[in-house]
């Protein structure tokens, strides 16, 4: 590093004879104390270990101290969100509560000057309802990759709660239909012993701090060269008076421990250290020593990871800079470095206390503060803000965890994922993922409270501890959420089970969303319906199949005979039918009933089913028996979810994605995942299965979601397993697919729940309060026709004969429409 010495609060020193000759002497004393503690060493011996000594230290490499000043040297490995795009539509409440987590400040309209506006500030002014007026917002500039962004000043007009115009002020104005916010940073993870470093300059730390630090560990710092001869003598006579050990390292000694550690027998480490902390004191002036020291310190541990160096310390003790610390959190943490363990402000606050206690004292006593600010100091409590246990701004526990997997499969990365400073930024959405927190949450408390079907379930919230045998984990209802935009795959929410942090000692890590595999029941059965709809087509929406009792040979010699949910029958009925009621015999003679397929010996129903799973998306072996009709397989939430999308988005598969760059600290992208489509199914195909599952929303299985205030083109399907062992919601919008799992851990165990009132009201509450901007319909392509039939016969309906609550609108591929009027009533 180069010095610049008009930066340093005290000059380099300059060696003459007569300080190396003073620096011969301190060695020779520490040596001398040495042998007379261990007094069975003779001098010849101790000149041995010295030269013994040197030999080692001489060969360390100094350059780990090494840092540019306008590095801030982040070593560890940051996870930002997607950026947030505000758009007209937007709800004021949205906005407000966006830029509230981003830290604008708010400042009070005409009371700022335009020369001191700044790009981190908003104004307010709305009328008496709160729901009209103005949001003046200046947007700070960011860095994205490949889409980096100037600051913003902006106008942002409210009517009726919502943005109706955006007007951008500079450098000219003009109105825009949207901008972006910057991303925030959701975690930070850091080396095997989640160490987290950021460096400050010491112009950066306040007096109150350096004083604190020189008062309780190092009074002479700026007096001796690396060995304090006085302290030394000191520390040997208390030795000698109390036969208890007392340290004497400076704070030179404590660097040089940071990069040069030897766990070999104390006083020959001790030796190492002098010697070290000389060659330190050589290199480096006194104020490059302090800096260097006050970033590597070790201050102790919080939200699991440790904490080394002063400015991390300050902002996860203190929520500040270190530049904003009080003369009281300055000696909070001068305590801690004698032990972090034992004067931790988290598990030992009193013990900690005391100490900070004794560094004001210290501090007094050495005139680096006055009798009044000791006592005022004294008297302020140990505020330590509250510690989250994952390290997160925002919860988003089991999507970090699926990123953190996620990069561990990058060979390119594997050598500097958590020691270089790389940025990876994901595709979450942090108000998504909020809202999807609580939805579940609300919904499985919610669910909990039903005593006809957990009658000895305690309260949750006071079951945290277990306090009366019942696991909180196993024995509770969990759930799985997975929200991924079909265009891209971005994963823009993810919620992998209740409560990641169930208590300080009990982690919920099992991520329901992508670890776990579960039959989906009837929600698999719209991706049979869209293979059997493949050309050449085995059905059409107006296919009948007679509902009765059926059975097939599952296996040589085996059978199998499905049963309907509700125990009964329904006689023909068309497809439209069989997916809104969510008929099972139904659904299993439709895709067993196909020709047999001359290859495999199977149906071509199964077949075609099992490759057009794996286009979609659906990974997990299936099994290709007759039972897959009715979702007889296992699969992930994020698998079945990824395949609904294709239905959304015309047709197009888009692989999922969780992270979409990672940059190194220069702002290099080492990783870029791009958008992988593939047009899996036909436009029309994928039209004609949206159309049938709008259906099971207003009128089948889903329609709860009407009932629930949901009024945008929707679709979707629930799925229910033997025993309601599983409850699984899966649906979308043009934008958005959502899928909702929820269920025990343990498959055996039934949950009491069917799909449409243990998952659809997740997904309902989520599709409510996430979704945002204009509502748009499903895309209609060419080669779509709708012709009204009879839906018991599935034939032209023929007016006036016809029951009219049998005629409904159906949707077909042109050509494939009925030609034949309903001749049943006749």
């Amino acid at each position: 590093m180069k010095k610049n010495p008009q930066k340093l609060l005290h000059p380099p020193k300059q060696f003459t004879f007569r300080s190396v000759v003073s620096t011969i002497w301190v060695l020779f004393q520490t040596a001398s104390i040495l042998g007379i503690v261990l007094f069975f060493f003779s001098t010849g011996m101790i000149g041995g270990v010295v030269v013994s000594a040197w030999k080692s230290v001489r060969v360390v490499d100094l350059t780990q101290l090494e840092y540019q000043q306008s590095d801030t040297w982040k070593q560890h490995l940051e996870i930002y969100s997607a950026p947030c795009t505000i758009q007209k539509g937007d709800s004021i409440s949205f906005v407000l509560e966006k830029i509230n987590r981003l830290s604008y400040e708010q400042v009070i309209p005409n009371q700022v000057r335009k020369d001191s506006w700044q790009p981190n500030q908003y104004s307010l002014v709305l009328d008496k309802s709160k729901r009209n007026g103005l949001i003046n917002l200046f947007a700070r500039p960011f860095h994205y990759p490949r889409m980096d962004q100037s600051a913003k000043d902006l106008i942002l007009t409210i009517i009726d709660g919502k943005i109706s115009s955006i007007q951008l002020l500079n450098p000219s104005p003009r109105n825009i239909v949207s901008f972006e916010l910057e991303p925030e940073l959701i975690s930070e993870i850091y080396d095997r012993g989640g160490e987290a470093r950021e460096i400050v300059s010491l112009n950066q730390v306040p007096d109150s701090l350096l004083t604190s630090f020189l008062a309780v560990e190092d009074k002479r710092f700026y007096e001796h060269w690396g060995i304090d001869p006085i302290r030394v003598a000191g520390a040997f006579l208390y030795n000698l008076r109390t036969g208890q050990l007392h340290g004497a390292s400076t704070i030179t000694m404590q660097l040089s421990r940071n990069i040069y550690y030897d766990n070999r027998k104390m006083w020959l480490r001790k030796v190492k250290e002098s010697l070290l902390a000389v060659r330190i004191e050589a290199k480096y002036s006194k104020d490059e020593i302090i800096e260097r020291y006050l970033n590597f310190i070790d201050l102790g541990r919080y939200a699991n990871r440790d904490l080394k160096g002063v400015q991390e310390a300050a902002k996860s003790y203190f929520g500040k800079s270190v530049s904003e610390l009080e003369l009281h959190e300055c000696a909070v943490l001068a305590a801690i470095p004698k032990s972090p363990t034992r004067y931790s402000p988290i598990r030992n606050a009193d013990r900690c206390k005391k100490r900070r206690n004794l560094v004001l004292k210290l501090m007094r006593d050495n005139s680096f503060i006055t009798q009044k600010q000791y006592l005022k100091a004294i008297q302020q409590p140990l505020e330590i803000q509250r510690q989250d246990l994952s390290g997160q701004k925002v919860v988003a526990y089991h999507f970090l965890d699926h990123v953190h997997n996620e990069l561990k499969k990058i060979n390119s990365l594997s050598q500097q994922l958590y020691n270089q400073g790389l940025k990876v930024y994901t595709t979450i959405d942090l108000s998504m993922q909020k809202i999807a927190n609580s939805c579940v949450d609300e919904h499985l408390r919610e669910l909990d409270r039903d005593k006809s079907k957990y009658p000895n379930l305690p309260d949750y919230d006071q079951n945290r501890n277990n306090p009366n045998g019942i696991d909180p984990i196993k024995n509770y209802l969990q759930a799985g959420l997975v929200a991924i935009e079909p265009q891209t795959g971005h994963i823009k929410a993810m919620v992998g089970g209740r409560d990641y942090y169930v208590t300080r000692q009990t982690v919920n890590f099992y991520n329901r969303a992508v670890q776990a595999k579960r039959q989906p029941g009837s929600a698999f059965k719209p991706i049979v319906v869209a293979a059997l709809f493949n050309q050449p087509s085995l059905a059409t929406p107006a296919t009948v199949v007679n509902d009765e009792p059926w059975f097939t040979e599952d296996e040589p010699g085996e059978i199998w005979a499905p049963r309907n949910y509700s125990e009964r029958y329904f006689g023909n009925v068309t497809v439209r039918t069989i997916l809104e009621k969510s008929i099972n015999i139904g659904m299993a003679r439709l895709m067993n009933e196909t020709p047999v397929d001359p290859k495999t010996g199977r149906p071509e129903g199964i077949i075609r089913t099992l490759k057009l799973s794996k286009e979609m998306g659906i990974e997990s072996n299936l099994n290709p028996f007759p039972a897959l009709a009715l979702g007889a397989s296992d699969l992930t939430l994020l698998e079945i979810t990824s395949a609904y999308g294709t239905f959304a988005d015309s047709g197009r598969h888009a692989k999922p994605i969780s992270i979409q760059y990672v940059e190194n600290r220069e702002g290099e992208i080492l990783i870029e995942n791009q958008v992988r489509q593939k047009q899996v199914l036909k436009p029309d195909i994928a039209y004609t299965v949206t159309q049938l599952l709008s259906g099971v929303i207003k009128n089948g299985t889903g329609r709860r979601a009407r009932i629930m205030g949901l009024k945008r083109p929707a679709a979707g399907k629930t799925g229910t397993t033997n025993d309601f062992a599983d409850a699984w919601f899966v649906g979308y919008v043009p934008n958005m697919a959502v899928g909702v799992w929820v269920g025990f851990d343990d498959q055996q165990k039934s949950a009491e729940q069917e799909g449409a009132s243990g998952a659809l009201p997740i997904w309902t509450k989520f599709m409510l309060h996430a979704l945002r901007g204009p509502v748009t319909n499903f895309s209609r392509p060419s080669g779509i026709i709708f012709r009204e039939v009879d839906k018991e016969t599935g034939l032209l309906a023929y007016t006036g004969l016809c029951q009219p609550e049998n005629i409904i609108r159906e949707v077909f591929l042109v050509g494939q429409e009925p030609k034949v009027l309903c001749n049943a009533h006749q």
